[in-house]
C-alpha cells in the first residue's frame, strides 16, 4: 500500500513500556552497543540508553526494539 508523502511520519518515535522495553522508529544506525549502554543515531540527535542486561530484541529497516532494565534515555549531540 502506498502512503502519500505528506502522511508519512519521518520523525523519530520512541515508545517506552515500563522500564523493561523500548522501541525506536525511524532510526539511522547503531553507534554503540553494550549490555549497559546503547547509543542510536536518529535524524535529529543521538539517543543514549543506559541500563542493565540490554539486548536487541529485534531490528529491521524502520524500527529497533531493546529489552532489559532501562535506567535512563537521553538525547545527546
Amino acid at each position: 500500500m502506498d502512503i502519500s508523502s505528506d502522511l508519512q511520519v519521518t520523525k523519530t518515535i520512541i515508545t517506552i513500556v515500563s522500564n523493561t522495553f523500548l522501541s525506536i522508529e525511524n532510526y539511522v544506525n547503531i553507534v554503540e552497543f553494550d549490555t549497559n549502554l546503547i547509543r542510536i543515531k536518529t535524524k535529529e540527535k543521538v539517543v543514549k540508553i543506559t541500563g542493565d542486561k540490554l539486548v536487541l530484541k529485534y531490528i529491521n529497516e524502520g524500527e529497533i526494539g531493546i529489552k532489559g532494565i532501562i535506567y535512563s534515555l537521553e538525547y545527546v549531540d
